[in-house]
């Protein structure tokens, strides 16, 4: 029996830090890039911190373009704090992650 290999390469994983200044509205959405045709994205952690004041709550999820898809949530967040999230997320072409932070100020 063969070992099978998978090979990838370092530029397919993905740090990326977004630093988001609110707007002042009740609800701001942070949106990724919708994922390529024939690919599939799994992101293995979302991390968020509000580093000035805090707001209601923050959702993390899959938007398809018309629908969220719920993955995970915090209500009343702290200021200052680190959260992450705990499952992976599963994105399917033309998907993208979606931060919604609501309350806002």
């Amino acid at each position: 029996m063969k070992d099978t290999i998978f090979d990838f390469s370092l530029a397919q994983i993905r740090r990326r830090p977004i630093r988001f200044v609110s707007a002042g509205v009740a609800t701001e959405y942070i949106n990724d890039e919708p994922v390529k045709q024939g690919c599939v994205y799994i992101i293995t952690r979302v991390a968020l911190e509000n580093e000035t004041t805090a707001f209601t709550q923050f959702r993390i999820g899959v938007w398809d373009g018309a629908i969220f898809h719920l993955s995970e949530e915090q209500k009343s967040p702290a200021v200052d704090t680190l959260y992450w999230t705990t499952d992976a997320i599963y994105l399917s072409e033309n998907e993208n992650l979606r931060i919604e932070l609501q309350g806002c100020t």
